[in-house]
């Protein structure tokens, strides 16, 4: 395991511990299917490396990813006073606010009905709160669907964008340690006496 590397030691810190830092892509994919009642298996992840073999044009499937990442402004940071007992105690907290902005591409014969029902069921507080227990809150919608069939197989497949926002917290703690909890120091200073 690597050794943890906090301000007594020279060198780059790296945080001592994370939350809320995952790719929220999957919990955006099953929040979607149970919206909808389009099974997990058919709520794809966008972009993937081997996207695999796309569903049939008489099937209802979608693709969700985000687009984007806004960190908005400084981070907020809470310093914890450390015990001069533990000199690994003190730390400082930073908590960034960030917006992923997603886009969930329906597909198929419901493709329009499908997206309506996300925009509109999302919407229900019981589902707000089920993404609130993942750390994730829904910041809303672009106002328009947006319509952009796909020729498939020379035959149109029907696929609407929905558009939307999701903002989280990210904590990430520091080891930054008092100055009085590190030991003894001696703090020399130039002095110049002016006569």
């Amino acid at each position: 395991a690597m050794a943890v590397i906090d301000s007594r030691t020279a060198g780059v810190l790296t945080p001592v511990e994370s939350s809320n830092t995952s790719d929220p892509t999957n919990t955006i994919r099953s929040w979607v299917a149970q919206i909808t009642g389009i099974p997990l298996d058919h709520v794809r992840r966008r972009w993937l490396p081997k996207p695999g073999t796309r569903p049939g044009v008489d099937e209802n499937w979608c693709a969700v990813g985000f687009e984007s990442v806004e960190t908005h402004g400084n981070p907020d940071q809470i310093d914890r006073k450390g015990d001069l007992e533990k000199p690994e105690s003190g730390d400082v907290l930073r908590v960034s606010h960030q917006t992923f902005r997603f886009v969930a591409s329906f597909y198929g014969p419901s493709a329009a009905l499908n997206a309506d029902l996300f925009r509109e069921g999302s919407q229900v507080f019981q589902n707000l709160r089920w993404l609130e227990k993942f750390g994730l809150k829904l910041q809303g919608f672009d106002g328009q669907v947006q319509r952009l069939p796909d020729l498939l197989y020379e035959q149109w497949v029907d696929r609407c964008d929905v558009r939307f926002s999701v903002g989280r917290a990210v904590r990430r703690t520091f080891g930054i340690r008092d100055l009085c909890a590190v030991g003894d120091i001696q703090i020399k200073t130039d002095s110049h006496s002016e006569d």
